[in-house]
């Protein structure tokens, strides 16, 4: 084992513990523990949603894809970061809205008040879509964590795992919603320098991008195509398949979970955009040629892994002195940390709130019911622990196929939610039920987490035609058109529909010289102006 990686490592558990024990003292209630009691500032809010978004996959499964794709992995970080920028225009702001009217604390929680569901159904088909595949999700962020842990300090991927269930569930019990942003923060901070890092030191080690390029031609000159040699209908469903993560992100509970919790809905649109589009650019790039290159330094033969999902913490230890490395294996951790103890928060207010004390009706002291949430999280966690042992430990797969369940599951009714007034619970129902099933069905039984011409039948035909494309993208818009009939086919209540009206109605602006004035300053300059006035700088 090398001691110093050990030494850096455990600095950076020190100071995730220290951030545990600040955040016990402000989670007192129930309201604290999910949503920091709407107390967040917008830039802790933005980065603990990009570090809570992106997991072991951004700095794992998608630089193992870029090393085995090549150039065609880039439409995947296209689609997140089209993704990220949807989220901030369709989902954040009105979220924040309309969860400050209803005090909605969790996602379901707003599902329930804006359809108006008086039969518990919508509540429990979240807690539902909640409990199946965000247990299949920290499932993958405990099977990314073993990995790096192997590859570090030489253990079995089996011990990593456990290594990483017991840290990551110890600060979650501990600090709730407040220890998950900030320490959110921290790990952002970290995937940002170490995906920063090592792509440089990668170009520096193989003589400059045109001798990477060389010699990737070399081993696979597909690997430089764009679509992966591939052309027409082919080429056109290569790109839909990697960017398709764009229409999951309408439907994530932890990612969303962070808009409810933000002090001004406001401040979601310009500095929030501004933030999370910087940093998830820097670190889609990043993560992209830390396995682009990463290929390269193995096939010269300066490297050697044997999972390319391993790329990064291999290049990190061969790069790096051994406490400098354990920094940037803490990194690693960091983005596997920074989404599962989110999906944990989440899936026990599924069972804590939604189950037990909204549908079965338990009356609780709030000190009490974030006790039992505590409880539960280390439930959840030792299941996900079960998967991620005996499951495929394939990260890009593992993440593709709970994040699609998610995605179809709440993204149709939660965009149609919040965008159109007549949407209804039948629908809602209706969409949900058919999501989780669906999803459940084609997924386990019949392809995967993508299609395939090898099912059976139609299946088979319709897998020929989508070959690659995650199942999730075409059952997205499948839902929502399921939704969107049923909807039309029955009545909102004339009260919801009025408070829809209400809240989102076009208030018509007097064009002043102060307004024209202020419309004329670019992005930039109304972000700083921003960070001044709010103490940042």
């Amino acid at each position: 084992m090398n001691f110093g990686i050990l030494f850096g490592f455990l600095i950076y558990l020190v100071i995730l513990a220290y951030i545990g024990w600040w955040a016990n003292k402000y989670t007192k209630t129930e309201d604290q523990y999910f949503v920091g009691g709407r107390k967040v500032h917008v830039l802790a809010a933005t980065l603990s949603d990009k570090a809570s978004d992106f997991s072991g996959w951004l700095m794992l499964g998608y630089p193992g894809s870029a090393f085995k794709a090549g150039l065609g992995a880039f439409w995947a970080g296209i689609g997140c970061l089209f993704g990220t920028l949807a989220d901030y225009l369709l989902i954040g702001p009105r979220l924040r809205i309309y969860a400050g009217k209803f005090r909605a604390i969790t996602l379901p929680d707003y599902l329930e008040a804006r359809l108006k569901d008086n039969t518990k159904l919508i509540r429990i088909l979240s807690a539902a879509i909640i409990l199946v595949f965000m247990t299949a999700y920290v499932a993958a962020q405990f099977a990314a964590g073993g990995k790096t842990f192997a590859q570090a300090f030489n253990v079995s991927v089996t011990t990593g795992i456990l290594i990483t269930v017991i840290i990551l569930t110890a600060y979650v019990i501990t600090g709730g919603f407040f220890a998950v942003v900030w320490t959110d923060v921290v790990q952002a901070m970290f995937m940002l320098l170490t995906l920063i890092i090592m792509p440089i030191l990668a170009l520096v080690e193989i003589g400059g991008l045109d001798r990477a390029t060389q010699i990737i031609a070399s081993v696979d000159p597909n690997k430089l195509h764009p679509f992966g040699g591939a052309t027409g209908w082919a080429a056109i469903v290569f790109a839909i398949g990697y960017a398709s993560w764009i229409v999951g992100y309408l439907g994530q509970p932890h990612i969303v979970t962070r808009y409810m919790s933000v002090e001004d809905p406001r401040k979601l649109r310009r500095p929030g955009i501004f933030i999370s589009g910087i940093w998830t650019t820097i670190v889609l790039w990043g993560a992209f040629f830390a396995g682009f290159l990463g290929f390269a330094l193995v096939a010269s033969g300066s490297i050697k892994v044997e999972d390319p999902e391993r790329i990064v913490p291999a290049m990190a230890i061969h790069f790096l002195p051994g406490w400098v490395a354990g920094f940037v294996i803490a990194g690693i951790i960091s983005a596997v940390m920074s989404t599962a103890d989110s999906q944990l928060l989440v899936a026990s207010s599924a069972i804590a709130r939604d189950i037990y004390h909204k549908v079965l009706g338990q009356e609780l002291g709030k000190k009490q019911m974030v006790n039992i949430s505590r409880i539960v999280v280390a439930a959840v966690a030792l299941v996900a622990m079960w998967f991620a042992i005996t499951g495929p430990k394939v990260i890009y797969q593992m993440v593709a196929t709970a994040w699609g369940g998610l995605a179809v599951g709440f993204g149709p009714i939660l965009t149609l939610s919040l965008w159109w007034k007549r949407v209804t619970k039948e629908a809602g129902i209706v969409g949900m039920a058919y999501g989780l099933i669906s999803e459940v069905i084609l997924e386990a039984k019949i392809y995967g987490w993508a299609f395939n011409p090898k099912a059976p039948g139609f299946f088979g035909t319709l897998g020929q035609w989508f070959n690659g494309v995650p199942v999730f993208f075409i059952n997205f818009f499948v839902t929502l058109f399921i939704i969107i009939i049923v909807s039309l086919l029955t009545k909102p209540p004339e009260d919801v529909v009025k408070l829809h009206e209400e809240l989102f109605k076009k208030v018509p602006i007097e064009k002043s010289e102060k307004i024209k004035t202020a419309r004329m300053k670019s992005q930039a300059e109304n972000v700083f102006d921003f960070a001044v006035s709010s103490g940042l700088l």
